[in-house]
């Protein structure tokens, strides 16, 4: 395990935590219709981050496959849990989609070019 990776991993969390907490109580997904984009990005690169601490290796298509099923898992559990939706569902999720995949690639290109450089 990878301790600087694993901290850096808790305080992304935590930003997201407190921010999600904050945006709740303050209405501010509601009063900003963007807000949730920086939320999904933040998002990607909480998840790609603790993937990173744990992996021992490089792995891409175990990084691929464990950031797509969570970004997806969130997607379906918004659904469920009915959070309330933008009239165009379906941008709405793709852009969902997007940012999460940007906040992970973000990450991937900063182990790529540290800890898992080719040697």
């Amino acid at each position: 395990m990878r301790l600087p990776w694993l901290v850096v991993a808790l305080i992304t969390s935590s930003v997201l935590s407190i921010l999600q907490f904050f945006a709740i109580a303050n209405y501010l997904y509601w009063r900003f219709v963007w807000f949730d984009v920086p939320m999904h990005f933040l998002g990607g690169v909480s998840i790609a981050v603790f993937f990173v601490a744990v992996s021992m290796h490089f792995r891409p298509r175990l990084f691929l496959l464990f950031c797509t099923t969570v970004f997806i898992g969130w997607e379906i559990f918004e659904y469920v849990a009915g959070f309330p939706r933008e009239t165009n569902f379906v941008f709405d999720t793709a852009l969902d989609l997007l940012m999460d995949t940007l906040g992970a690639v973000l990450v991937y290109a900063i182990a790529r070019k540290t800890i898992w450089r080719s040697k």
